[in-house]
């Protein structure tokens, strides 16, 4: 009866926060993200594939399309996807990617129920043999353990407004998978992440923050290099593109705009502390 309460308790204070989020923050777009998109190879002026996975019904994290749209200014193909498609995302990329050689970085980004998402997309593509260069999580609500495929996990997170009661509007620190062996960087931004943090920052509205959008990107595209980069330390014997795949000629352009220039090779260098 108790458990029952607090659901209940937990929906309605939700719905409540989702309100006022898009009445002070605007909406995020509940536009469903393309499964033809997803890719493991793309003509972009920078290689990689970032996957950004919105939280739950969309409205908290119009953050997440912000940086997919800065990521696709700054030459790199992005996607943003619906928390509720996370299952057929999975199932996608791990069909798409099982067996491919050399595949460009898979990165992806997640708010709340969209960090957790990124986390079980990743424990998929583990099982298919598949490595994941760059998770970046804002406040992951139940998943706790980074998959050993992952390459490097920052992990940004706050406490809850409602202490420590139950998983409601806050972030958790993270852990490794056994067995992992990539990099886990934890982050509270009431403590070592503080000058990243805005005003007031919480769960709702930590996608949104400049400067931890600003990191963010510095991230991604450390892991993105540019195409002449990539290139040169992956080198191919045939030419691989998106065009390869078989997809149609919308997915090609997956990225937006820029997508079929021609690889740059004057394309800046971001460092991850970003200066």
């Amino acid at each position: 009866m108790r458990n029952s309460i607090h659901t209940v308790m937990k929906t309605v204070l939700l719905i409540g926060a989702c309100g006022a989020a898009s009445l002070c923050l605007g909406c995020g777009s509940t536009t469903v993200g393309k499964m033809e998109l997803v890719q493991p190879y793309t003509d972009a002026p920078r290689a990689g594939h970032v996957y950004l996975m919105r939280g739950w019904i969309g409205v908290f994290s119009s953050g997440i399309d912000e940086m997919g749209e800065q990521l696709r200014q700054r030459d790199v193909t992005a996607q943003v996807f619906q928390h509720d498609q996370c299952e057929e995302l999975a199932r996608t990329m791990a069909e798409r990617y099982k067996g491919q050689p050399d595949p460009e970085p898979i990165c992806m980004i997640g708010h709340s129920f969209g960090s957790d998402d990124s986390l079980i997309i990743a424990r998929e593509l583990d099982k298919v043999g598949v490595p994941v260069e760059l998770i970046i999580t804002m406040d992951a609500v139940d998943q706790n353990t980074v998959p050993k495929n992952v390459k490097l996990c920052i992990n940004y997170w706050m406490p809850g407004m409602l202490g420590s009661w139950g998983n409601f509007l806050r972030g958790m620190p993270l852990q490794q998978e056994p067995g992992g062996t990539g990099k886990l960087l934890n982050i509270n931004l009431n403590e070592e992440g503080k000058e990243l943090k805005e005003g007031f920052t919480n769960h709702v509205n930590i996608d949104k923050g400049p400067k931890l959008q600003k990191a963010i990107i510095d991230h991604v595209l450390d892991a993105c290099p540019n195409r002449a980069t990539w290139t040169t330390m992956h080198p191919m014997k045939h030419p691989r593109s998106a065009v390869s795949t078989g997809l149609p000629d919308d997915a090609r352009v997956a990225g937006g705009a820029n997508q079929s220039a021609p690889p740059r090779s004057d394309a800046p260098k971001v460092s991850a502390r970003g200066d």
